[in-house]
């Protein structure tokens, strides 16, 4: 069998499996409203057993010292592959960073074309940044500025990939507790790819998986193939989005500054509402369904178009669209509809007075 084939193989069978993609329903919905007029609506979010409809932003870090040189190769001979893979998650971003002895840093921001986030890959080479010690390496620092400086899109799955054989250690300024500090601030999980000692403290250095613990995430062995990879990276990014917690309904500003949109949960599957959120221990071991009542509210005229998401955790999982358009007429406030049917009231008793 070819290279190429085991890879195409490797991608098929480490794909999420088939399943219906999560989703929020209505799939459309449009209404016409004055400025200040509201209508509600019930929106339901139905979570599967896997992600194939979101939206992911992946960092890929990757240890660039004198021993990584067949990791390296392998990375690249993986990379086409391994974007297909990712991109069953949903629609899919890439940047690329690199961690040495003594140096490290960013490549490129994130890219939703393909054929670049692959030649980002490609264009990371054995001693980048110096390569000078083999351990431990700055992985504290590149994960903190991955983290930090990518441009990370709202409502994304957020990741920060490191591939490496050494632990890590702080750097430039950086430190175990701001490295964790900075992937909780911008909800990003880490996962690390070991392909030898990436956990072996009696060495010196500190254990990445102090960093996955934090954020969700993993550090997991890998062979130094292609093919071991990507099962293992998207086995990892898979194994993340197993449990979760919060599903939410909103639009991320989408609709403003033309239409308000308010949410309030209505029924949480085998959790609790809590305000606009469904709130529990849910997992991904059958299909769920969570209901939201969600008003939305005229402010500017014109025709507004725009995404309502479904969210798990705070990331897209499923998209609608919503049309609202809003006319120029202002909707009286309820005291001046009192007002106007006593005026008419009043006009209405004056004639009859006249008649009379």
């Amino acid at each position: 069998m070819t290279l190429f084939k085991k890879l195409a193989l490797t991608v098929a069978l480490a794909l999420p499996v088939a399943a219906h993609a999560d989703t929020i329903s209505p799939e459309t919905y449009a209404a016409t409203l004055g400025v200040g007029e509201s209508v509600t609506i019930t929106k339901t979010v139905t979570i599967e057993e896997s992600v194939t409809s979101g939206v992911l932003d992946v960092v890929f870090l990757i240890d660039t010292s004198g021993s990584m040189g067949s990791v390296i190769a392998a990375a690249k001979a993986a990379a086409a592959n391994l974007l297909t893979g990712l991109a069953g998650f949903g629609d899919l971003a890439t940047g690329t960073g690199y961690y040495s002895e003594p140096g490290s840093g960013l490549n490129t921001d994130l890219t939703t074309n393909t054929a670049a986030g692959v030649a980002a890959i490609n264009a990371i080479n054995l001693l980048d940044g110096g390569g000078g010690g083999d351990f431990p390496e700055e992985g504290i620092h590149a994960v903190e500025l991955a983290a930090t400086n990518t441009s990370w899109r709202p409502g994304s799955s957020r990741f920060v990939i490191a591939l490496g054989d050494a632990t890590f250690k702080d750097s430039d300024g950086s430190t175990l507790a701001s490295a964790q500090a900075a992937l909780a601030a911008n909800d990003v999980t880490f996962i690390g790819i070991d392909f030898g000692n990436m956990t072996q403290t009696a060495w010196g250095g500190i254990d990445p998986t102090l960093l996955a613990t934090a954020s969700g995430g993993s550090v997991v062995s890998s062979a130094i193939n292609p093919s071991a990879l990507i099962a293992s990276i998207l086995a990892s990014v898979e194994d993340s989005f197993a449990t979760y917690s919060k599903v939410s309904v909103g639009d991320l500003g989408a609709g403003l500054p033309g239409v308000g949109v308010s949410v309030t949960c209505l029924t949480a599957d085998t959790g609790s509402c809590v305000g606009d959120s469904a709130v529990g221990s849910f997992d991904r071991s059958v299909s769920r369904s969570f209901t939201y009542s969600v008003t939305f509210t005229g402010l500017e005229t014109g025709t507004h178009s725009f995404l309502t998401r479904g969210l798990v955790d705070g990331a897209i999982v499923a998209s609608e669209k919503d049309t609202i358009t809003v006319t120029g007429t202002e909707v009286p406030e309820p005291s001046s509809i009192l007002l106007l049917g006593v005026g008419l009231l009043g006009l209405g008793l004056t004639r009859r007075r006249m008649k009379a």
